[in-house]
């Protein structure tokens, strides 16, 4: 068992020379991106909220510890499922000279030894800044928050077993419902960025005003009381960290936390054993059914799999088409917010750029997954050359798919700024002509990016090639950059400025659209044909 725990440890966390270098040097800077967010947030609420409340550090670190073990507890949920209950590696693992009652102790165990590291990687960093926010640097804090590290694993792993066994059925419905799995990932994709918008439009109110809104204090001060009671397991964690009552919390995060693995283990062993047993008397599932593509048009056929492929992958069917969905109210909240902070610096009358800026930023999110639409072929790709429809057609319906979807949500984007004034009717039409032109060049830059540089390994679910995706929206991140401050500043400094501010956004976006499009259409079939499956 120890050879397999060490053979998967060094496929999770080893090295492979095979790995892209250029996507491992994106994925670290977009991750390190991430963390400097997540880090500075972290700082500035801790400042703000010392500055205007009398609390203790030990309170309010509850409120951070709470979210790490929340998030703990939701990775080590999907762990104690995939490798539990829903291994993609069963149909091996059943023939392994290992007992299963051995497999599945070794995936436990390799489960807890990924939490301890996402433990470390979470908790150290945040409660670093903390501590300089708060001026509460010490040794004896540093060894609390190092004996933190420690324990903080044990009642998220206890937990995780509970809540997986109820969430793999759950799961498994939604899995035969695409429409309702994605429903419930737009309701939840909108509930964490309106709470996350709230919280950045507290802390912008404050820097720009020096005050509080009427009664935002009080939430936040009840908020903490609620956090920093006997009833949330991380407020024993707070006390292990700040020695405050440290025998009660150590007590309470090893006591409580063994009975919960002890008893999540015995209950998890005996599902465990059901399900897998049922997964390998079911086979490969095959069967076969009438095509549901038969008599259909060679251009309406690829565009119906096209969808359909949309909403079978998770990557697309959650990160795209559930983006997608939910960028008209994203798009609200934000406009609401750069707008609010944009006039406290520069001034009444940028609205439209605000909105310009915005807008263009999500269509760039949306955009950016035209980047695999060869890629996510992965080993069917070769049924696209034996397909008898010509390269650039093939291509081109899908393309046109992405572009719909990216204009139907800025059509209904649009009418919801409109709607709450937040653009004049010509700044509307400026803005989807403006934005609509730039879908389509991201559409085909990602396409062009795409035939240059394929994918076509083996993926799990025909999941979607990263590197790309990331390379397109760096491209489109800095193009929206662009627009929106030539849409910003242009009034502001030049004569007749907002006609510049709008001739400058229509032409930058059909320049870039143009260029792209022709690059696509003259070269399209010969990259094509060299692409080897």
């Amino acid at each position: 068992m120890r050879d397999f725990i060490r053979l998967q440890l060094k496929l999770k966390w080893g090295f492979n020379r095979d790995n892209n270098k250029a996507s491992a040097v994106m994925t670290a800077i977009a991750a390190l991106l991430a963390v400097g967010i997540a880090l500075a947030l972290v700082w500035v609420l801790s400042y703000v909220l010392r500055a205007n409340l009398i609390v203790t550090a030990k309170r309010l670190s509850v409120l951070y510890l709470t979210v790490i073990m929340a998030g703990l507890t939701v990775a080590a949920t999907s762990m104690q499922m995939k490798r539990l209950y829903r291994p993609g590696d069963l149909l091996i693992t059943a023939r392994f000279p290992l007992s299963p009652f051995k497999l599945f102790v070794g995936y436990l165990l390799l489960n807890y030894i990924d939490l301890c590291v996402y433990s470390a990687v979470m908790l150290l960093p945040v409660m670093i800044v903390f501590g300089f926010a708060m001026q509460c640097i010490s040794v004896t804090y540093i060894l609390g928050v190092l004996l933190g590290v420690v324990l903080l694993p044990i009642v998220p792993f206890g937990l995780s077993i509970f809540i997986a066994i109820p969430t793999v059925y759950i799961t498994s419905f939604l899995e035969r419902h695409g429409i309702v799995r994605l429903v419930v990932f737009v309701l939840f994709l909108v509930g964490a960025f309106m709470l996350y918008d709230y919280v950045l439009t507290v802390l912008a109110q404050f820097f720009i005003h020096r005050n509080w809104e009427e009664g935002t204090l009080e939430i936040w001060a009840n908020l903490l009381a609620a956090l920093d009671s006997y009833y949330n397991p991380a407020y024993y964690l707070g006390n292990v960290i700040f020695f405050d009552r440290f025998w009660l919390g150590f007590g309470v995060m090893v006591g409580g936390g063994a009975v919960l693995v002890a008893g999540g283990v015995a209950l998890a062993r005996i599902v465990c054993k059901s399900l897998r047993y049922k997964a390998l008397d079911m086979g490969d599932g095959r069967y076969t059914r009438r095509s549901e593509v038969d008599g259909y048009s060679s251009s309406r056929a690829i565009f119906r799999y096209s969808f359909r492929e949309i909403l079978r992958t998770k990557t697309y069917s959650y990160f795209y088409l559930g983006v997608a969905i939910s960028t008209p109210v994203m798009v609200f909240f934000c406009n609401r917010l750069v707008t609010m902070v944009g006039e406290a610096q520069i001034g009444k009358g940028i609205n439209f750029g605000a909105s310009m800026l915005v807008v263009a930023v999500f269509m760039a999110m949306i955009s950016s997954f035209a980047a695999t639409i060869l890629s996510v072929e992965g080993k069917n790709f070769y049924i696209t050359k034996l397909t008898p429809v010509p390269y650039r057609r093939q291509l081109l319906i899908k393309g046109l798919l992405n572009i719909g979807v990216s204009v139907v949500a800025l059509l209904i984007s649009a009418v919801v700024m409109g709607s709450l004034k937040f653009v004049t009717a010509v700044e509307m039409v400026v803005l989807v002509s403006s934005q609509l032109l730039l879908a389509t060049g991201l559409v085909f830059n990602g396409i062009n990016l795409n035939l240059a540089n394929p994918n076509l390994k083996p993926k799990a679910n025909g999941e979607a090639e990263e590197i790309n995706i990331t390379y397109m929206l760096l491209i489109g991140l800095a193009i929206a950059a662009v627009m929106g401050a030539c849409s910003i500043i242009f009034p502001k400094v030049l004569a007749d400025g907002e006609i510049w501010s709008y001739a400058t956004a229509v032409a930058l976006a059909f320049v870039y659209a143009a260029v792209n499009f022709l690059i696509f259409w003259f070269t399209v079939d010969k990259k094509y044909q060299r692409v080897e499956a």
